[in-house]
Parts: structure tokens; sequence; C-alpha cells
């Protein structure tokens, strides 16, 4: 595929194998990005590589839908990307500020507050105190959940964890915005909503990364498509050819 848009993300040869080391905690949330990297570990575990040799680049004003079935590797370069975890090798080049973050609920500490969690997640994005503090209430309208909000997330069903995560990615804007499977979570309505967000966040995002199950998502959202298969790119192109490969 040529392009005449300017490269602003890159994995070249990248391969990352997890080793024990690589699961996070309630203190790692409070690390810099540098820290947060340095942290997880390299080694050369015997465990199946979750990527293999993975090169790909991103253009500016790319909606990218990465594609395929459970433990394709599909949140596990959305980490990389992300800043998250680093690659066991090749390399990662990045010109963009990375502020939104995949999966939110995944990082979420499950027995404090909806609240709290606000915060441990905008300190995870790299913001100060004032800066969360003067998005608490946009937050909080957007996830409509009212006074669950001072209750512990663990708590909290399914939904109402998505709509936290994907209220606080949201938010924060960014270059990029990376989008792991909140959109497939939550009532129609407010799946509707989310999507009318993300049409307002295309236009100021300088790359979007979404990954999801729903073909129509993909359809509606995307103009490129990333098909993974067991850590590895079977295919790049255009969202209808990958899909009818995926298939």
């Amino acid at each position: 595929m040529s392009h005449d848009k300017n490269l602003v993300v890159e994995l070249d040869d990248v391969t990352l194998k997890y080793a024990s080391s690589t699961s996070f905690n309630l203190k790692r949330l409070f690390l810099s990005k540098y820290e947060r990297k340095r942290v997880v570990s390299n080694s050369n575990a015997s465990r199946e590589a979750a990527l293999s040799n993975i090169s790909l680049k991103f253009y500016e004003g790319d909606i990218v839908g990465i594609v395929g079935r459970n433990g394709a590797g599909k949140s596990t370069i959305c980490k990389v990307l992300s800043g998250i975890l680093r690659p066991t090798s090749g390399k990662f080049y990045s010109q963009l500020d990375i502020g939104s973050l995949l999966s939110l609920n995944s990082f979420f500490a499950k027995e404090l507050s909806g609240l709290d969690n606000i915060y441990l997640a905008g300190a995870l994005l790299g913001k100060n105190k004032k800066e969360i503090e003067d998005k608490i209430d946009e937050i909080i309208d957007f996830s409509e959940l009212d006074d669950s909000i001072h209750k512990p997330v663990e708590t909290y069903s399914s939904g109402m964890v998505s709509r936290l995560a994907f209220s606080i990615a949201t938010t924060y804007r960014s270059d990029i915005l990376i989008i792991d499977e909140v959109l497939s979570v939550g009532d129609k309505y407010f799946r509707e909503k989310c999507k009318i967000r993300m049409k307002d966040i295309m236009k100021e995002s300088r790359l979007i990364i979404i990954v999801s199950h729903s073909d129509s998502d993909i359809k509606n959202m995307c103009n490129r498509a990333i098909y993974l298969d067991k850590g590895k790119v079977v295919l790049d192109g255009s969202v209808d050819e990958v899909l009818s490969k995926y298939k």
C-alpha cells in the first residue's frame, strides 16, 4: 500500500514474550511512562511469544481496526503501542503523544471507589491533580454513574466498568486514541452515545486504533484494518478485504 500521509507510529520487527514480571499492581499506576517501561521484563522466557516479528506502519489520519480471535495478540499490540509493554526484541517508534489508554478497566483497583479510580487512571495517563479534577464532572456525567461513583468498582456490573473506562479514556484527548473492546459492552443507548463521542474525537485525533469483535464498528469507523492470528499479522489492508479474510 502506498501512502501520501505522514508516518507517525511504527513497529519494526517487534516480538514480545510474556514473563511473570509483566503483571501490574496498584503501585505501578503511579510510575512515570519511562519507569513503567523499565519494570517490564525483557527476559526471553520459554513461553510462546504473544507477538512475533510484527512490522506495521501507522499514518496520520488513520483509523485502524484490529481484528482477530481471542488470544490473537490484539490487546498485547495495543499495550505495546501505548508504551505499557516493552518489546522483547524489535523497535517501537512514535512521533505522537499517546495519552489515552486502552482497556483502562483492566487497571482499575476494584476495591476502591469509581472516583478514586478516576484519580488513579488520571495518574496513569500522566495527568496532575488539577488536570484530573478539572475533568471529574465531565467523566461522571458521561458515564452516568451518578452516586455509584462513590461505591467500590468491585460492586459494578461489567457495563458500568466499561462506561467508566470509556469516559476516562475519551475525556482526556490526545494525538493517539487506542480503544480496546470498550465499545462492545453496555446497553444500546450507551453504545450509540459512545459512537457519537468517537465521531467528535476522530476530528481531533491524529491516529485512532480500535480493537473490536464487531464487524459493524470496524466498517463504520475505520479506513483500514489489521487481522492478527497467534501473534502474527495475517493481513493489513482495506476494511472489506480484511473482514472478508477474517471470516
